[in-house]
């Protein structure tokens, strides 16, 4: 494989298209989100993307065959609209921007066959650590104008030059825009990369579904979210009795201190 290749699996007639990526990234948030959606709606496999970008790797089946890392595209309609979801098993390394110049070129070309009217890319937005309770959902937008369509979705409009969104959820506004099309960012708050954030996932799904005007069971990422906090909350236990088991005691005789 000498490119990246989309391979589709199925043709369909859509209009009115919707297309939402939620490929992993930070927190899992995107994926954990755009997953979770294609269950909901029942959305079937329509396409696969491999590139020689992703990492040198086959993943072991359950049936102990192997298969190529991949991303793929779900397709489902809520009510009169069609949803194209991209998720997958990676992205190409940060130290590689030409894969990801490559495979967003790839996907925008794919979707110019259903002339989507929107697209949101779906991410996490690192609070440094710091463990919020109700994840804010920040948003960044293709073109200024969109904001105000916007305002009464539960979204924070954040001013920040100089802000940089990695990887496909950036690259996909940034170079839809060339091809005029909308687009929309939403970014989950989240304390980093040691996590797997339901919390946050929840948090952007709720946005998208209020934007989408659907309802969307959340049980599944409610549990997700529980096991992650009693993790969270282990970690920061440990963390505290570590940091009391080495203080020192000054009022004793430490004779090694000089």
């Amino acid at each position: 494989m000498k490119e990246t290749i989309i391979r589709s699996l199925k043709e369909i007639k859509a209009k009115n298209v919707i297309f939402i990526e939620g490929l992993p990234g930070i927190g899992l948030i995107g994926k954990l989100a755009a997953e979770h959606l294609i269950q909901e709606i029942k959305a079937e496999k329509i396409a696969e993307l491999y590139s020689p970008h992703f990492p040198h790797q086959a993943l072991v089946k359950e049936d102990s065959s192997v298969r190529l890392m991949r991303n793929k595209f779900y397709h489902g309609k809520v009510g009169d609209t069609d949803l194209i979801i991209l998720v997958g098993d990676t992205q190409p390394s940060p130290s590689n921007p030409y894969g990801h110049y490559e495979i967003v070129t790839a996907i925008l070309d794919y979707l110019e066959q259903f002339e989507p009217s929107m697209m949101f890319t779906l991410g996490g937005y690192s609070t440094g650590g710091e463990v919020v309770e109700k994840p804010r959902v920040l948003g960044a937008v293709s073109d200024a104008e969109l904001v105000g369509n916007y305002q009464d979705t539960g979204i924070t409009f954040r001013d920040d030059p100089g802000a940089a969104i990695v990887g496909a959820s950036g690259l996909l506004l940034a170079m839809g825009r060339q091809k005029s099309l909308n687009a929309m960012c939403l970014l989950g708050e989240t304390p980093g990369y040691m996590y797997i954030d339901a919390k946050a996932a929840k948090s952007v799904l709720e946005v998208l579904a209020t934007i989408l005007e659907i309802d969307i069971d959340m049980t599944a990422l409610d549990e997700r979210a529980e096991e992650t906090e009693n993790l969270i909350n282990k970690i920061q236990e440990m963390q505290q009795k570590s940091a009391t088991q080495n203080t020192p005691e000054f009022g004793k005789d430490l004779g090694y201190i000089r």
